[in-house]
């Protein structure tokens, strides 16, 4: 399994923290800075569009800004300033960072012109609710491992 890596905010379980900020276990649906595309736009109640938009991961913690670094991880040159937040890696997370599939329908995508930076969203147009249920579903599987 690839090596997929996301800040987030541990629960009181240790567990990633379910929400619809960029700090959490899910994606922003509306507003600004929306992490999917929606049908019709802008309705919650509607289907994300399988795009190249969806759950923001990345194959390394250290080439993330400072705001999203775990504000623990401040070494004096990467800004950590990322508060109440741990690194979290999906899986076992042993493979090398790549597209593929990632949990019940859901997989990565790399993003346009990178290797080190991809999505997590659904394989197929699928309502929101089911897209961030898929989501949460994960969320045993992430573990902390700041490595």
């Amino acid at each position: 399994m690839a090596r997929i890596v996301r800040p987030m905010i541990r629960d009181t379980h240790g567990l990633p923290l379910v929400g619809t900020t960029a700090r959490c276990l899910g994606v922003r649906p509306t507003g600004k800075n929306a992490e999917v595309d929606l049908n019709p736009p802008g309705d919650v109640n509607g289907d994300v569009i399988c795009n190249d938009k969806g759950l923001s991961v990345v194959s390394d913690w250290r080439k993330l800004p400072g705001h999203l670094i775990p504000d623990h991880l401040f070494d004096g040159f990467n800004n950590a300033r990322g508060k109440n937040m741990s690194v979290y890696v999906h899986g076992n997370g042993t493979g090398p960072f790549a597209a593929g599939p990632f949990a019940a329908g859901l997989e990565v995508i790399l993003k346009k012109g990178g290797t080190e930076a991809g999505v997590v969203r659904p394989v197929a147009t699928v309502p929101l609710a089911k897209y961030q249920a898929d989501l949460r579903a994960t969320r045993p599987n992430w573990e902390v491992d700041q490595s």
